[in-house]
This record gives structure tokens, C-alpha cells and sequence, in this order.
């Protein structure tokens, strides 16, 4: 008796489909079934979420379209944002810009053991950022073909691991407001940043990291700001940064490879998740107020 592998099942399981539907299924590899899966258990069947998040991927009978729920963490619909946030940078927002003019930017906010703080300090760094690059166009016209499209990342760490980060990144936090104090070692401290793509025009790209770190980010390491790849297409680069800044890791000590995070695929490997509290807070977080995908949205359009 032979057995079909999972391509081999996919493949025939897919031509049930009409090419619209199609074209709407996220298949998700182990991995990201596991994180999926590690979701749902940290969110708890009871909680307004879960039902949400436990029907994406079902036929709506009613609608004849697949179900998706929104959630962030949902690797479905990341998977699928990806997509969308792809198809608006190349078509529109970057369309026809070339690589010497785009730069991949990182910048990190303060660190905080309130997660219900994070979002004062983003629109207090979104109004920084607006207000300076209306003011340099308001002196140099070169800025007016400056614009912004990044997405609102969250890392966690224990209170008590600061000693044993490595020097960059030690000195960044301490430097940006580490706690001083904390109910317990292993208490949470959230790291909000912000990761973009930057149109830069005519303005180099010390110039825009500078006028950053003058009006209000001048932190060590606070702002990042590297060169696209020259070896690679506009395309690739451009694809690369919005996977890595849609990635939704909550795994401790996650590394990404390069300038673009890896989808785990194959056998499923053990894994640090984070706590099912922090990933609660955080799917919470990410659905409040205006919630979702548009919420760890910034833009700043060009003139």
C-alpha cells in the first residue's frame, strides 16, 4: 500500500477548489500550524478570540468565500497580509523607485513592563516623525519625495535577562529606560519598534538617520537605517523587509536569517514559546482599538 506525501496530498486536494478559491487558501507548513495551534491553547476556548481565530481557514457556505479571522498571530492571515502589503509597496507606494534610493529602517521605542503604554509612546514617535519630515520640506524641497511605510513590532524579555544581553543591545536599553525596578526577574518587559521601508529621493540616507536621532530618537542604536542590497531587485529587497516586518514571532530568543525571517517547514522542532500570558496580552494588544493589521500600520506619503 502506498501513502501520498503532503505535496502529493495538497496538490490533489486543491484541484476540489474552484481557481477564486483558490487562490484565497493559505496552506500552512508544520510550523506554522504548531504556532497556530500554540495560539489557540494560550487564548483558551473561552475567550472572544478563539472562535474567531479557530474558524479561519473554513468554507463560509453562505458566502461561498474562506473564512480568515484577522488576527495578527494567525499565520493564515499574516501570511496573507504579506501578501497585501507587497502588492501596495510595489504598485503603489515604491513603484518605480530604485534600489540606491530605499533604505530598510528599524527603530526602536522605549522598553516597558506596561503593554498598555505602548501605544502613547507610538503616537508620541508617529507625531515626531510627521512633524519632522513637514518641517524639512518646509525648508528643502528635496524632502518632499520622502515617504515612509513601516508596520509596529513587539519583543519580549525577561526583566532579569539585561545582564546577559549582548553589548549593542544592552547599552540600547539601558539607554532607552530599562525598568529600574520589576515585581520578579522573570516579570515581562515589552520592546516596541518600528521596522519600514523609506523612499529617500534626493536625501541620503545619513541625512534622514540623522534628522531622526535630532528630534527625539538620539538613543544608542535607537535608529537603524541600512541600504537596500544593490545585488538583489528592487522586488526581492522590498519583499524581504515586509516579511521580516510581518513575521509575528513569539518565540524567545528568535533569530532571523539575514533581512528575512524563515517560516519553519519540515518536522516541527522543539521551540521556546513565549508564555501563554504574554501571547494573550499581545493577541489582546493587537486587537484592540482599531485592531489588527491596520493598527501596527504607519505611513508617511510623499508630496
Amino acid at each position: 500500500m502506498s501513502y501520498l506525501s503532503m505535496k502529493e496530498f495538497r496538490a490533489a486536494l486543491i484541484k476540489l477548489f474552484e481557481p477564486w478559491e483558490r487562490r484565497q487558501i493559505r496552506w500552512l507548513s508544520p510550523g506554522m500550524h504548531e504556532q497556530r495551534t500554540r495560539v489557540l491553547g494560550a487564548l483558551g476556548m473561552m475567550h472572544p478570540l478563539y472562535e474567531r481565530m479557530e474558524a479561519c481557514g473554513t468554507m463560509d457556505e453562505g458566502r461561498c468565500n474562506i473564512v480568515t479571522c484577522g488576527v495578527p498571530l494567525c499565520p493564515r492571515c499574516f501570511m496573507r497580509r504579506r501578501g497585501m502589503e507587497t502588492g501596495r509597496a510595489l504598485k503603489q507606494a515604491f513603484a518605480g523607485v530604485p534600489n540606491d534610493q530605499l533604505a530598510f529602517l528599524t527603530l526602536l521605542l522605549p522598553p516597558t513592563l506596561d503593554l498598555g503604554s505602548v501605544d502613547g509612546s507610538i503616537a508620541v514617535t508617529k507625531r515626531r516623525i510627521r512633524n519632522m519630515v513637514a518641517y524639512r520640506r518646509a525648508q528643502d524641497p528635496r524632502w518632499n519625495a520622502v515617504q515612509l511605510t513601516g508596520w509596529w513590532e513587539m519583543d519580549r524579555d525577561d526583566f532579569g535577562d539585561l545582564p546577559g544581553f549582548g553589548r549593542n543591545k544592552r547599552i540600547a536599553m539601558e539607554a532607552l529606560g530599562w525598568p529600574l525596578f520589576a515585581p520578579r526577574d522573570d516579570s515581562t518587559v515589552w520592546r516596541p519598534h518600528l521596522h519600514g521601508i523609506v523612499a529617500l529621493g534626493r536625501v541620503s540616507r545619513e541625512e534622514f538617520a540623522e534628522a531622526l536621532r535630532t528630534t527625539g530618537h538620539g538613543a544608542p542604536y535607537q535608529v537603524d537605517l541600512q541600504a537596500f542590497d544593490a545585488h538583489r531587485t528592487v522586488v526581492k529587497n522590498i519583499k524581504s523587509v515586509i516579511r521580516y516586518a510581518l513575521k509575528f514571532r513569539i518565540e524567545t530568543d528568535f533569530k532571523a536569517n539575514g533581512s528575512a525571517s524563515v517560516d519553519v517547514g519540515g518536522d516541527v522542532v522543539a521551540r521556546s514559546w513565549w508564555s501563554n500570558k504574554d501571547i494573550r496580552s499581545y493577541s489582546e494588544w493587537l486587537m484592540s482599538r482599531r485592531g489588527g493589521f491596520e493598527r501596527i500600520r504607519f505611513v508617511v506619503r510623499s508630496c
